[in-house]
């Protein structure tokens, strides 16, 4: 893991600059346990567009509530202050599209909508079939947003080379690997996992979200002892339906391409999940599609994706 610490440095990766509400909501949620309604409140009040998204969040079908909810602290309150924390830092990484030339505007707006997708399912995950991580589906869902950090990192970096590597996938038609990320480093010097991690440290992000954005390929090789040991199972599980939903960024996946996946495996293996097979959770995960949808339209990511939806007979184990 670290040995790549010093080519990373040599390439001197910057971050594009950080909205100020974005660099607060970060602060808060580097202090999950002690974080309140309040602050979260004041903080969303203070952008009118995050109050009209929140309030357009909390009403929507997905929730199911009886009454509408037309208050921003109501809205804190229902949905959990680190949840709200995270829709302002998906929110806002949004807007991080403003840093990079008009060339690269398409390929970052599609990975907007893989990060929120993964998000959304991601946090349903969690909530409806991993009791054991009850109070961490807000943290989830947080995880699933920044999960591809490191590919806004590179796309900010080398707007030209990734646009050309992730849109019109030259480096993939002229060397064949198994692994984007190891074109990634071929063209880049690092790939996003490696670039992700090294700048979300330096940017003090809260070790469990940098933890999933290292290892959500391989959440084989998560630390034990790490706070995302439970979770980047879950993310990666995310990442690979969101592809077979239509929110893929560069790879979309078929459903069997899918389960093919080790994440599956490994995420019955540590939550114990004798009840739900790898194809049952898939098509759990699908039958939320309705919703997904409107989660990812709620947000304003423009040009939603044509979608090919394939979906899976439940006949089979």
């Amino acid at each position: 893991m670290h040995a790549a610490r010093p080519t990373l440095s040599r390439l001197e990766l910057r971050c594009p600059p950080l909205p100020q509400t974005l660099v607060e909501a970060m602060k808060l949620l580097n202090r999950p346990d002690q974080l309140e309604v309040k602050p979260i409140t004041r903080l969303v009040e203070r952008d009118p567009v995050v109050v009209a998204r929140l309030l357009q969040i909390v009403n929507s079908a997905y929730y199911g509530l009886r009454r509408t909810v037309s208050s921003v602290e109501r809205a804190v309150v229902l949905l959990g202050p680190v949840s709200v924390a995270g829709i302002i830092v998906g929110m806002h990484m949004l807007r991080l599209r403003t840093t990079l030339p008009g060339s690269a505007m398409a390929c970052f707006n599609r990975l907007a909508q893989h990060c929120q997708a993964t998000a959304f399912l991601a946090r349903h995950l969690l909530e409806t079939v991993l009791p054991r991580l009850s109070g961490q589906t807000s943290v989830g869902f947080t995880a699933g947003l920044l999960h591809d950090f490191g590919k806004i990192i590179l796309i900010y970096n080398f707007p030209h080379e990734a646009v050309g590597f992730y849109e019109q996938q030259r480096l993939q038609n002229e060397v064949q690997a198994s692994d984007e990320r190891h074109l990634e480093q071929l063209l880049f010097g690092c790939d996003h996992t490696e670039a992700g991690e090294y700048v979300a440290r330096k940017l003090n992000f809260p070790d469990v979200l940098v933890d999933v954005i290292r290892y959500h390929h391989a959440p084989h090789q998560t630390p034990a002892t790490s706070e995302a040991y439970m979770i980047t199972p879950a993310v990666a599980v995310a990442d690979l339906v969101a592809r077979t939903m239509g929110y893929a960024f560069t790879h979309p996946l078929t459903p069997e391409q899918c389960l093919e996946h080790p994440a599956w495996r490994l995420l019955q293996q540590r939550y114990n999940l004798t009840d739900w097979t790898p194809r049952s959770l898939l098509t759990h995960l699908q039958e939320q599609q309705e919703f997904l949808d409107q989660h990812v339209q709620h947000l304003s990511l423009p040009n939603p994706p044509q979608r090919n939806r394939r979906v899976l007979s439940t006949t089979h184990d």
